[in-house]
């Protein structure tokens, strides 16, 4: 397989996303944009006309903000969209200190607030990216619109949880990009090929060894299981409540991390939620089911 320069690269995503059946306006490609967060450099994407309201998107552990793609074409029609490559992920910064706890994530998020210079603005986020979200929405209601949590809550499933660990901790460096989509695909069914291979090339670098691995900080695979014990869930549950911001949380119809009585409690114990199932989808639901989830997100952000 070989490598496609940017606009070849950007090219295939819309062929990919016409035959996914997104529907989207926007073909131009997404500007790259940089800003400083502590001592690091921190990459984002930035879709769409730049004078329509903000949408900033999350990504997940261990994904990119490319990881978004799908996503950032069908609402880029009705917003400038910024996917952030989250420090320790795709071009962005490794954190040589190794800081990746849930406040050095918000702290980048009010770094690239203030970057942008805006007032408002609608924040998505999956999985880890959903704890960054509701943890700065918590602290920073002025500044948020609406907000939609993907598939997480201050507690998970621990089969979904170890099913995770063990894909990241496998070994990292494979000797094409092939092997990493067959590893994909077995990790998740529920993507097709075609769809791993149009986002793969986004999600892993080539070394000079010959051999390919992931764009994100190595640290983060042997320091998943620091991160999980780390977990307050008691204090996510605190942090939650706080929270009158217009939400909506998804949960994935078949999602082996966010139960169904985690998500009542969350629209219960919040003062304004809503909770949508997507069917068809597991834990990555904008990458499993990008149509459904697409059409949830404009119905919730535009009413």
């Amino acid at each position: 397989m070989e490598i496609m320069n940017r606009n070849e690269a950007h090219n295939q995503l819309l062929i990919n996303a016409e035959k996914a059946g997104i529907n989207f306006e926007n073909k131009i490609p997404p500007e790259d944009g940089w800003f400083k967060s502590d001592d690091l450099k921190l990459h984002f994407l930035d879709w769409g006309d730049k004078s329509k309201p903000v949408c900033i998107l999350l990504h997940g552990f261990a994904q990119t903000a490319h990881s978004w793609d799908f996503i950032s074409l069908g609402l880029s029609s009705n917003y400038r969209v910024i996917a952030l490559d989250q420090r320790g992920h795709g071009d962005s910064d490794w954190d040589n200190n190794k800081n990746y706890s849930t406040p050095y994530f918000v702290k980048d998020i009010k770094n690239l607030i203030k970057y942008l210079n805006i007032d408002k603005f609608d924040l998505i986020g999956l999985s880890m990216g959903g704890k960054n979200s509701y943890y700065y929405a918590s602290e920073n209601q002025d500044k948020i619109n609406k907000l939609i949590i993907v598939d997480t809550g201050p507690e998970t499933i621990k089969k979904g949880k170890s099913s995770i660990r063990n894909f990241v901790q496998m070994d990292d460096q494979l000797d094409s990009i092939e092997d990493f989509v067959k590893r994909i695909k077995k990790y998740n069914p529920h993507r097709t090929e075609e769809h791993i291979r149009g986002n793969i090339l986004n999600n892993i670098k080539q070394l000079e060894s010959g051999k390919w691995t992931w764009k994100y900080d190595s640290f983060l695979r042997t320091g998943f299981n620091v991160r999980q014990r780390n977990d307050n869930p008691n204090e996510a549950w605190e942090v939650l409540k706080k929270i009158y911001t217009p939400t909506m949380i998804v949960k994935g119809g078949k999602s082996d991390i966010l139960s169904s009585e985690t998500l009542d409690k969350m629209t219960d114990v919040m003062d304004n939620a809503i909770a949508k199932t997507v069917e068809d989808a597991g834990h990555l639901v904008p990458g499993d089911n990008p149509i459904e989830f697409t059409k949830l997100a404009i119905n919730f952000l535009m009413k």
